[in-house]
């Protein structure tokens, strides 16, 4: 295949459209450890998504392209087990649980010791597939997360062999001894591995010789237990069962394999405490059969005389109601100029938007609500956690969605996303759209002081993007240049109640070659910062005469300083005001990265420094706002 079908991303790009968010790697993470903690595997779990760096790096090096292979660990999901026999048990596990594309392992052969891994590549869920930017998969990755499942043993040296050794070959190049030498360390690790469940298998074996029936059970399954003895009525039953000239049930329990045990504690609806008892239990309905052991069980309620009431059981907690916290908003007219027919009627205009909005539910709840009708109508559906429903009256074209799910990784807090949309005739079709969490009053905050969620909908992009909108004025992604011709329509949206965006206006000097000069703003990028808020803003620019003769007619005559200035002119009336010194001298803490409880900050100064403050402060009128008071009390009546 030509090199014209190989496809190379920058860091940039990849930064821009891929977005995971962090909830996508944490499920998988407690996905995979509640079906190993179930099985009282022994293990430890790590994850990671893959940086835009990271991607770039692998798009320069690999052949990634149409008709090519893509991009499949865009999410990476690490197993790590204390046995080697473990390996193919955990294997067997995530096939059970995910759909899994393809397997691939470590080639070995008799001169060479590489690390025992075995690399599988799974199809992500599609509820955590539709959290993540749908600009991913047009950039040849791959709707998949990696999988590696090793030992602790290799895994304690495989990161020093992967840098030292697998990219680092040139230091062993004419140093064949040295190489010999640290092949026979890997030889001594993996012979640990398995001397590790050989021992476990002959103390096992010893311990049945023995007649110690809860030691033998602890050494051969070689799982987590719980403290519980064993029944004096079961330890009776195994030892009378010796003197039988068949092969007795100890004997058929130590033949019994881990795996096949594995397999009847996942089997389990709800999770077993795991003990003597319970394991033999377990063995006893999928093996044995046998009646007096079924009897004593039975009698003794085995799987719940396990359960052992927690602290978090018998903890009162104080009911306290959720709080509402905004993270998005808009009340704005869609107008259709983004449509392909000319000049859209309302009626059709409802119609396409009506199918956004449903589409997107479709697509994020579709895996969750089975029932959910494949045509818009109304409809309302409930399961733990989960909530949607829909109201629709074609005939008096009006719409409205409410859903909500709950929060991942932050106990107590629910997410919700509410939108109405009504054609209402001559003021055309509006349309009105909240997002955003509703959590109990915490003590302590769960979020970093200072820092605000802001997020909106998938639909409401699509609506933007692709149907079109106007508020007050028409909203455009690219920069535009104020001119006098245009001076009516914005004044009169900066005094029209139904106007919710901020106006944004750069004006800027003329430079020796007739165009403005932008050198004051450095790294501002007007062009950039004009795509980031077009959703919810307008953003001008402009030359000086322009500019003056614009804030004159806006009532700034006495505010009209030295130029080059920024002004915002809010919905509220209220107007801010900034000149090259504020942009020049301008710092603000930009969030890069939050990982767990690890955030990373990068301190930022001058021209990026200010585009992040203004950006910070469109994005927080936003969520402060009174736009959607009545969506709430909609919510409040359900």
């Amino acid at each position: 295949m030509g090199e014209e079908h190989r496809v190379i991303y920058t860091k940039e790009e990849l930064a821009a459209k891929v977005r995971v968010p962090a909830v996508v790697e944490q499920d998988l993470k407690r996905i995979i450890s509640d079906r190993l903690e179930q099985c009282g595997m022994y293990y430890r779990v790590f994850s990671r998504i893959k940086t835009a760096g990271s991607m770039a790096h692998k798009f320069e090096t690999k052949e990634y392209g149409e008709g090519r292979k893509k991009l499949q660990d865009l999410v990476g999901v690490r197993v790590n087990l204390y046995f080697d026999d473990d390996v193919d048990i955990c294997r067997n596990i995530m096939e059970n649980t995910f759909d899994v594309i393809d397997w691939s392992t470590s080639e070995m052969n008799d001169e060479e010791f590489k690390p025992t891994k075995l690399n599988g590549v799974c199809r992500l869920p599609a509820y955590l597939r539709s959290e993540i930017s749908p600009e991913t998969w047009k950039m040849c990755i791959d709707d998949t997360f990696e999988i590696q499942i090793k030992t602790m043993f290799f895994e304690g040296w495989h990161e020093i062999e992967h840098d030292m050794r697998y990219k680092g070959e040139e230091i062993w190049k004419n140093y064949s001894g040295f190489s010999r030498y640290f092949n026979s360390i890997l030889a001594t690790l993996e012979l640990c591995d398995k001397s590790m469940v050989t021992l476990f298998e002959d103390l096992g074996h010893s311990l049945y010789k023995s007649g110690r029936w809860s030691d033998m059970i602890k050494s051969h399954f070689r799982l987590k237990l719980g403290e519980a003895s064993l029944y004096p009525e079961v330890e009776q039953v195994l030892n009378e069962d010796l003197d039988l000239q068949v092969e007795n049930l100890a004997k058929r329990m130590y033949k019994t394999s881990r795996q096949t045990l594995v397999e009847q504690l996942l089997k389990r609806s709800r999770r077993v405490p795991i003990n003597v008892n319970t394991i033999i239990a377990l063995l006893n309905d999928s093996q044995f059969h046998d009646s007096r052991l079924t009897a004593i069980f039975r009698q003794r309620d085995v799987y719940n005389d396990g359960r052992e009431e927690s602290q978090v059981e018998t903890r009162h907690y104080e009911m306290k109601p959720l709080t509402r916290h905004t993270v998005f908003q808009v009340s704005t007219r869609v107008d259709g100029s983004r449509m392909k027919e000319e000049a859209p009627e309302h009626a059709l205009i409802f119609h396409r938007t009506s199918e956004v909005i449903y589409g997107w539910l479709m697509e994020k709840y579709g895996s969750l609500f089975k029932n959910m009708p494949g045509q818009l109508c109304t409809w309302k559906e409930d399961i733990f956690g989960y909530h949607a429903a829909v109201e629709f009256h074609p005939e008096e074209q009006k719409m409205k969605l409410h859903v909500r799910h709950m929060d991942m990784e932050v106990g107590g807090r629910i997410w919700y996303s509410e939108c109405a949309l009504e054609n209402r005739d001559q003021d055309g079709v509006w349309l009105q759209v909240c997002n955003g969490y509703a959590e109990p009053e915490r003590e302590h905050a769960v979020q970093d002081p200072g820092a605000i969620f802001f997020s909106y909908p998938g639909f409401y992009k699509g609506i933007v993007d692709n149907i079109g909108i106007i508020n007050g004025i028409e909203c455009i992604s690219r920069r535009r240049i104020l001119k006098e011709e245009q001076f009516a329509p914005i004044l009169h949206a900066l005094k029209d109640s139904s106007c919710m965006f901020p106006f944004v206006v750069i004006i800027s000097q003329k430079a020796d070659d007739g165009m403005m000069d932008e050198d004051w703003l450095g790294q501002f990028r007007v062009s950039d910062f004009t795509r980031t808020v077009w959703r919810y803003a307008h953003v001008f620019t402009c030359y000086e005469d322009t500019g003056r003769k614009f804030l004159s007619q806006a009532g700034l005559d006495g505010q009209q300083a030295d130029i080059p200035r920024l002004y915002i002119f809010w919905p509220d009336g209220d107007v801010d005001d900034y000149g090259s010194e504020d942009v020049r001298n301008c710092s603000f803490g930009r969030h890069l990265e939050a990982r767990g409880d690890a955030r990373t900050y990068d301190i930022v100064r001058g021209g990026q420094a200010f585009y992040h403050k203004i950006l910070t402060d469109l994005r927080e009128w936003n969520v402060s706002a009174d736009i959607c008071q009545n969506l709430e009390e909609t919510a409040k009546e359900e």
